[in-house]
């Protein structure tokens, strides 16, 4: 079996073929991957982007709308196989979260668990001694490695009395000596150029190296610019996402609720 790498990833046709290889409808309880996706859309939405996927479509008039084209349904449609066809993917890990997956990690039952980055500090500090185990990155489609993050932001309050100071220690905090530590400390990568190219963030030990070669196929999740998507997000898209995924409706359906629904949704904020 080949092991991805930054440079040679796995494609997402790829990957389903090798969770099938590893736990593919054996019936010995194990399972090729784990889907944590009690919190569906972020993780939909954030890996979509690598197969071209946008789901948002922002016309010249300013307003969005949602569409759900072949790209966006890429990842989508590869979960729901995993977990429905192939029996490659546990139905019991679609309502968990990340953490909640550990134990099962840690026990065998399941060869892979898409993780956020910082999952590595649970990792250490909980797996039993000798388990061995490493970062790969997430597979690649028509955008190659584009991945979606919410990046961690900074905010001085209006009604602060104490502006000019919390200014200096923001500056002080992204000084890339300081933004390296800050991501040692969280596990997670800086968003400072100068920062990712500290030597302590290329290391082979946990993995850090993999996570910095990464790093250039990062883009802010365009969801987070979109007005009305909290609402979209709690009662379009997680209620569909999940039921899609665990079998209960199929793609047509789903497409309809996340684009004719949606867009009901949406509607309301751009009057």
């Amino acid at each position: 079996m080949r092991i991805p790498t930054p440079d040679e990833p796995w494609s997402w046709q790829e990957f389903r073929k090798i969770t099938d290889e590893l736990g593919g409808g054996a019936g010995d309880g194990k399972y090729g991957v784990a889907w944590p996706l009690k919190e569906p859309v972020s993780a939909t939405l954030n890996l979509s982007l690598s197969t071209g996927g946008k789901v948002f479509h922002r016309g010249a008039d300013g307003k969005v709308e949602v569409r759900f084209d072949a790209a966006d349904q890429v990842m989508p449609k590869t979960v729901h196989d995993q977990v429905n066809s192939d029996g490659s993917a546990s139905s019991s890990t679609l309502g968990m979260g990340g953490s909640d997956t550990l134990p099962g990690f840690f026990g065998g039952k399941y060869a892979m668990v898409p993780l956020g980055f910082s999952y590595r500090q649970q990792i250490v500090q909980q797996a039993p001694d000798g388990f061995d185990w490493q970062v790969l990155p997430a597979p690649a489609g028509a955008d190659g490695l584009t991945q979606g993050v919410s990046p961690q932001t900074l905010s001085i309050a209006e009604d602060s009395p104490h502006k000019k100071e919390a200014m200096a220690f923001i500056d002080f905090l992204l000084q890339p000596e300081n933004m390296v530590r800050l991501a040692q400390g969280d596990w997670m990568l800086p968003t400072g150029t100068e920062a990712l190219k500290a030597p302590a963030l290329h290391t082979k030990k946990n993995d850090w190296a993999t996570g910095t070669a990464l790093a250039e196929h990062l883009r802010s999740a365009p969801a987070q610019s979109v007005r009305g998507y909290p609402e979209w997000k709690d009662k379009v898209a997680t209620p569909a996402l999940q039921e899609y995924y665990s079998g209960a409706i199929g793609m047509g359906e789903l497409r309809r609720r996340l684009v004719e629904d949606g867009n009901l949704v949406l509607a309301r904020y751009q009057r």
